[in-house]
């Protein structure tokens, strides 16, 4: 207790230091904090996207629509959570006949319908992209299953930007806590090098490593914890104000849903605030020992 008197009394003698180690830690963890926010944000967003991507069965020509609808009620029994739609092959081209427009009657000088019939899958609850593919993949292993169309392509690019996003994400955390790190060792270091006389001192009278490295230790978790709940304050406003008004803005992602900072995230951000003071004060505190 009386260690912790000290180090807050410390904070108090210099203001200005400790707030800019303060300010920096808090700036840091915020920017932190916002990457891995985003980064929940944009992977739900992503998912919603992916699972819009129906995946479409197509049947032999010469499957009778009989064994096509016995398909479409097997897939509903084997998978849980699919719609399944059973498209023949007239149903097939009076769709093309819309799609194409003006350009349909480029169909009437056909002797035959091309088409084959088709079983729509539709998953009813937000999928992956891996997902998606691996439910091609079973689904294409069905009895008279001649080709799987589910969006290779899109889902590809999906994926690779999700991976880009955790990258970007990883790297910047990092970037940000090191730049806070080595602001709160400066600041520590700054606070030794104006005690050394004390220091010095208390060395002489046989103050233990460990009794003289406390207080300091016990400092930079402090200007740590500070930063966190600062950091973690303008999240919570960022999160009532700002983003309500994004969403409104972007409401075109409607798969879009902004993470909540539950207690564990809170208690999270505070330890690792903590964790960067500790760490920039045992850096500044064992250079000098060592000196």
């Amino acid at each position: 207790m009386r260690l912790s008197r000290r180090a807050a009394l410390n904070l108090w003698r210099a203001p200005l230091p400790s707030l800019v180690s303060v300010l920096t830690i808090a700036l840091s963890l915020f920017i932190g904090a916002s990457f891995v926010l985003g980064l929940f944000t944009a992977r739900s967003l992503l998912t919603s996207w992916g699972a819009q991507a129906s995946v479409t069965l197509y049947l032999d020509k010469a499957t009778p629509d009989a064994q096509a609808r016995m398909l479409a009620q097997q897939v509903r029994l084997q998978e849980a959570g699919l719609e399944v739609a059973y498209v023949d092959r007239a149903l097939a081209l009076s769709r093309l006949r819309a799609d194409l427009g003006d350009l349909a009657g480029a169909l009437d000088g056909l002797s035959q319908n091309p088409l084959p019939p088709s079983l729509e899958v539709i998953p009813r609850e937000s999928l992956p992209p891996a997902g998606v593919r691996a439910l091609a993949a079973r689904l294409g292993q069905l009895p008279g299953v001649a080709e799987v169309e589910y969006g290779r392509e899109w889902l590809d690019k999906l994926e690779a930007l999700g991976r880009g996003l955790r990258a970007f994400a990883a790297g910047a955390l990092f970037v940000v806590l090191g730049a806070a790190l080595l602001v709160v060792a400066n600041t520590i270091r700054l606070a030794v090098y104006a005690r050394r006389d004390e220091i010095e001192i208390m060395k002489l009278v046989g103050a233990t490593d460990g009794y003289v490295r406390a207080p300091f230790l016990l400092e930079g978790a402090l200007q740590g914890l500070i930063g966190a709940a600062m950091a973690l304050g303008a999240i919570a406003a960022v999160q009532r104000w700002l983003l309500p008004r994004a969403q409104q803005a972007f409401a075109f992602a409607s798969g879009m849903s902004a993470p909540q900072v539950l207690p564990v995230h809170a208690a999270a951000l505070l330890g690792m605030g903590a964790l960067v003071g500790l760490l920039g004060s045992w850096l500044a505190v064992a250079r000098f020992l060592r000196t």
